[in-house]
């Protein structure tokens, strides 16, 4: 009997300590990701800055293709009946 009580006390404290560190442990980590999205949402503000009208063209660069000359040229064959 005297481990029963002992089991029920340690799950009654175990339950007042999470209801005690989970409220605090939920607000940080909320804090931090609305911290993380306004930073992210500050950085796309201050990204696009151009104004209306503006036209930006933004051009990949290329790398020019490589064709080895062992290759041979191109024949089109015809099919014959």
């Amino acid at each position: 009997m005297e481990g029963f009580i002992t089991f029920v006390l340690i799950f009654i404290l175990i339950i007042w300590a999470l209801s005690r560190v989970v409220p605090l442990l939920l607000a940080w980590w909320l804090r931090r990701k609305f911290s993380d999205i306004a930073a992210r949402q500050q950085q796309y503000q201050n990204k696009s800055t151009t104004k209306d009208g503006d036209v930006i063209i933004e051009e990949e660069k290329r790398e020019p293709k490589v064709v080895d000359k062992n290759v041979g040229e191109y024949i089109d064959f015809e099919e014959t009946n």
